[in-house]
């Protein structure tokens, strides 16, 4: 904790100023019996071949000053190292490595388990946890990882509205929220074992029919329905968050979540700030009721994720209460202001290869032309 340095009364900090563009900075220190002396010190040992605007000088013991174990304190709440996208990295690795078709059916499966060719630890428990997985229902992770789906689609369609420079706060805002939400997707695949390449690949590499994104995205295809879209997914993100934030105390995946948590609710806010506006304004309330109703109609997918059979890492195991959390994205997405949703009374499995079609499709395009090049031609 923040602690006073010293009780010597002798020992002076000195501040200076050398021009009104610039702020005040610690020049250094020294000793003196009487603080007046000590002004007077400091502006000759330290405004003697400089031209001072401000000199102030302040006992030691008067200041309160952190320590090294303050970091956590000191560190900015809303920057967090989470937030900042490590991908693509790899997008231009040496394709001459990527892996070959086996004689063994077995072991091609197990590589197109994992579409970006990279071997997690657990990958040898992989096949066997589908088929488990696919008996029972999805587990936490298999929700996290088709939000990461939603979050990421969701990232890059908000970066196509980042143009409206007459109204230039809303258009960073939505590009904050956008950044924040592919950082999300990849944060969540790190969380479930992934490294930064098989996140990459991930994204960039998996084929359309892979893809596991809401079909609520599906109807996300003007700024009215984005608004709608983008208030379901942080609603749905900050419902499954306090699921997870409520298991396992201490475990190491709380502090990642909680951040994402803290974030999506931010999201959520301006999100359904901007639809009570467009509720409220004459010109637009019936357009955006309708919208509204056609978006959160297909948002019962949100938690109907279909296993992938690929191990939860850091994240908490065992089923997922489907169910109870479909209630909770109920009771949190119907707040005064916003109209009714049509969101089904119970959840619906999602559907595989559809939602996010046209980004799917523009990356399953890419890796289709990368993979025609000669090896080492994207590295």
């Amino acid at each position: 904790m923040p602690k006073v340095p010293t009780d010597d009364p002798n020992i002076y900090e000195v501040f200076a100023q050398s021009g009104q563009s610039t702020g005040l900075n610690h020049v250094g220190s020294l000793v003196s019996p009487r603080p007046e002396f000590a002004w007077h010190l400091a502006k000759e040992t330290y405004g003697r071949r400089d031209d001072l605007v401000n000199l102030w000088v302040t006992r030691r013991a008067d200041l309160i000053v952190s320590e090294p174990a303050d970091r956590g304190l000191l560190a900015a709440k809303t920057r967090m190292p989470h937030r900042q996208p490590g991908f693509p990295t790899a997008r231009r690795r040496d394709r001459s490595s990527a892996p070959v078709a086996s004689a063994d059916p077995q072991a091609d499966r197990a590589v197109a388990d994992d579409p970006a060719g990279h071997r997690r630890p657990d990958d040898e428990a992989t096949t066997a946890r589908r088929d488990l997985g696919a008996a029972r229902g999805p587990e936490l992770s298999d929700l996290w990882l088709a939000l990461a789906d939603d979050l990421f689609v969701l990232g890059n369609r908000l970066g196509a509205h980042i143009t409206d420079y007459i109204d230039l706060e809303e258009a960073l805002a939505v590009g904050s929220i956008g950044q924040e939400a592919v950082a999300h997707a990849g944060t969540i695949l790190l969380l479930c074992g992934f490294d930064q390449a098989a996140v990459d690949a991930w994204f960039f590499d998996r084929r359309h029919e892979q893809w596991q994104v809401s079909r609520a995205l599906e109807r996300v295809l003007d700024w009215p329905s984005l608004v709608a879209g983008g208030l379901l997914i942080a609603a749905a993100v900050t419902v499954l968050a306090d699921e997870t934030l409520g298991l396992e105390p201490g475990a190491a995946h709380l502090p990642p979540i909680a951040a994402i948590r803290q974030e999506q609710q931010v999201h959520l806010e301006h999100w359904r700030r901007l639809a009570q506006a467009l509720t409220t304004w004459p010109e637009t309330a019936a357009e955006f009721g309708l919208v509204h109703a056609r978006v959160t109609e297909y948002g019962g997918d949100l938690f109907g994720a279909v296993p992938q059979g690929i191990a939860s890492g850091a994240l908490p195991t065992g089923p997922a209460p489907v169910a109870q959390l479909h209630e909770r994205l109920a009771a949190l997405i119907e707040q005064d202001g916003v109209p009714t949703s049509r969101l089904p009374a119970s959840p619906q499995q999602r559907a595989v290869g559809r939602g996010g079609s046209a980004l799917a499709e523009s990356l399953n395009r890419g890796r289709s032309v990368r993979d025609g090049y000669a090896a080492g031609v994207f590295r």
